[in-house]
This record gives structure tokens, sequence and C-alpha cells, in this order.
């Protein structure tokens, strides 16, 4: 990587050791703070300090390969086969936790055209809550793709994602 620090261009997304596929519309991921201002009678509505509630980190994307194995993943379902035959079924999932079917995801940039291969440049979030919708219009200039947002949810250590090699002590 370039010394000056400047980034551009797709990336891989791993989820569950299984690549997910190109990508439409390019992936965000985004780390966020909250806050709860502290405030004292004596000082009204001004605060008089703040303190972190909470960091939340998503990852959203559209996946342009549609596959059955794609759709099972994401809407946590599985594949059946029966000899050539194949299919997924969606199902209300009502009450299913997220947390419980968190799995982890990798976010790999590219560098050169292709997937780095250097861990330092790899975003791992150890538990990712999948949401899945899918946007499938038929007609002729509409791109079919399957929505996602990733939710990180802490480990046993409280990590909920790294920025770069996970090996590093």
């Amino acid at each position: 990587m370039a010394d000056e620090n400047y980034e551009l261009g797709p990336c891989q997304i791993l989820f569950d050791g299984t690549d997910l596929g190109k990508t439409s519309g390019g992936v965000t991921l985004s780390v966020e703070e909250t806050f709860a201002p502290i405030n004292t009678d004596q000082d009204g509505e001004n605060p008089v300090d703040e303190k972190i509630t909470g960091t939340s980190v998503t990852v959203e994307g559209s996946l342009a390969e549609i596959t059955l194995d794609n759709f099972a993943k994401l809407f946590k379902r599985s594949k059946t086969t029966d000899g050539n035959k194949e299919k997924v079924e969606i199902l209300p999932n009502v009450g299913t936790s997220l947390l419980d079917n968190a799995k982890t995801m990798v976010i790999k940039p590219y560098d050169g055209g292709t997937v780095t291969g250097d861990p330092n440049e790899w975003i791992t979030l150890g538990r990712a809550g999948m949401k899945a919708s899918a946007s499938m219009t038929y007609n002729v200039s509409d791109q079919r793709t399957i929505g996602f947002t990733a939710t990180g949810y802490p480990d046993v250590n409280g990590v909920i994602a790294t920025f770069g090699d996970t090996s590093a002590a």
C-alpha cells in the first residue's frame, strides 16, 4: 500500500468463510459511537459532559450474483438438492435471533485489480448478524440484486470489529 493511504476500489465479502461473489453499488462499512449528554439542574439544558453509550458497526451492500447458495446464506436457510433439482424455501423466520445466526464476516479490499492477501488491510466482524432483502425487477434495464445489512455484535472479549490482522498480539 502506498504511503499516502488513499484508498479506492471494490472489496471481497467473506461470510462464514464463503465468498459471497461480486457486489453492485459498493459496500459501505459504518462505525458509529452513540452518546448520552450528562446534565445538571444547575446548568439547565447545557450538557456538562457526554458519555459514550455504545459503538455500532454495520456493513451494507448488494450482491450482484443471484445464487441459491447466497439466498440460503443470507436468508438463514438451507439449500435442498435432489439430483439436478435445487431449491431454497423462504420462511417467515419470526423470532429468529440474528446473534444466534451470526457468523464471521471479512472484508478484503482489492489492490491492483485483485483481492489483497495482506491481512493488515482486512476488516473482520467476528459475529455479524445478517439481514437480507432481495430486489428482483424483471425488465430490460434493472439489475436484480440481493441487498444485505450485517450488524456486528461483541464477541466474548467485547470486540465488535478488527481493522487489520486478527492474529496480531
